[in-house]
């Protein structure tokens, strides 16, 4: 039995990868499920017992990267020694580490997701992240009404709606990454972009001003190196 369970686990995974690596190359209109069969090498019919559609496909492949960045942050978040501005910082500060360390392959992947064929997979993406995401940010601002350092009615509506803004100000600063020259203008443009976003955060929160750089200028700095 324990066998069993293991080769279907291994198998699903290996959809998972091929799905992943035809989607991010091709398309996800583009990419036909006999692609991502011929792919796996298996016959045609694995791929419904794993899978009902094509869309199913799509769904388990993002669920399984959160999955990952939420394994990475709860630990942070359960934390009983640090506060909750402390927390915030450093839940932004994880992910755009993350993305630092990967860089070149972070922007390979962006340049195939900003592709106009790939709207439906950016929307997914935006809205399972929401909704993963959303839990552990609102138990971090929870906690910083308890301690007096935010100001906020519904916790869980502000996450939404941080989580939102946080998005929208990744497709831009990402938009400028790959395209812009790499220069002192790209630089102050960048700079631009992330100063509104955080005193943004502060007001929505009701933070002291200045106390939220959720992303690091020697971060910025960096990603245009």
């Amino acid at each position: 039995m324990a066998r069993q369970v293991k080769e279907y686990d291994e198998r699903y995974q290996e959809f998972l990868d091929a799905g992943q690596r035809l989607f991010y190359t091709k398309g996800y209109d583009q990419t036909s499920i006999q692609e991502i069969i011929a792919a796996v090498g298996v016959a045609k019919g694995l791929f419904y017992y794993y899978f009902r559609a094509k869309g199913d496909l799509l769904d388990a492949i993002i669920e399984r990267s959160l999955a990952q960045q939420i394994a990475q942050l709860t630990p942070l978040v359960n934390d009983p020694a640090l506060d909750a501005p402390t927390k915030f910082v450093r839940l932004f500060a994880n992910l755009g580490a993350w993305k630092l360390t990967n860089k070149d392959f972070f922007l390979d992947v962006m340049r195939i997701i900003m592709r106009d064929e790939n709207v439906l997979l950016r929307t997914k993406m935006h809205e399972l992240g929401v909704t993963a995401v959303a839990p552990l940010m609102a138990q971090v601002i929870e906690q910083g009404v308890r301690e007096g350092a935010f100001a906020v009615d519904q916790p869980a509506d502000m996450a939404e709606i941080l989580l939102q803004m946080g998005q929208s100000l990744q497709k831009v600063t990402t938009q400028l990454l790959l395209s812009a020259p790499q220069d002192e203008a790209a630089y102050a443009a960048f700079l631009c972009k992330v100063d509104a976003y955080e005193r943004s955060i502060e007001r929505v929160l009701g933070a002291r001003p200045g106390s939220l750089p959720v992303i690091p200028r020697e971060q910025i700095r960096m990603w245009l190196v």
